[in-house]
């Protein structure tokens, strides 16, 4: 609610492909592959849908701003 965004799961750490894609402490993801999360429960289930094998794109709120990151399975 600080943010002013109807919903979001907050990064709390990001390492590997999350880390290489950008993505950092703090930052507020609000979709996964086109799929809306605002709840950990609908992140998780949009997750739990992708390909691990293929790149998925992460809308990304931090600060003031949002922008797409791609996150890349094994460093492709």
């Amino acid at each position: 609610s600080e943010l002013k965004v109807k919903g979001g799961v907050r990064v709390d750490n990001a390492e590997g492909p999350a880390a290489r894609a950008g993505l950092r402490e703090g930052d507020v993801i609000l979709s996964v592959a086109n799929q809306e999360t605002p709840s950990a429960k609908a992140f998780e289930a949009a997750v739990a849908k992708l390909d691990r094998s293929r790149p998925a794109s992460v809308l990304v709120r931090r600060g003031d701003w949002a922008q797409y990151a791609l996150i890349r399975p094994n460093g492709r």
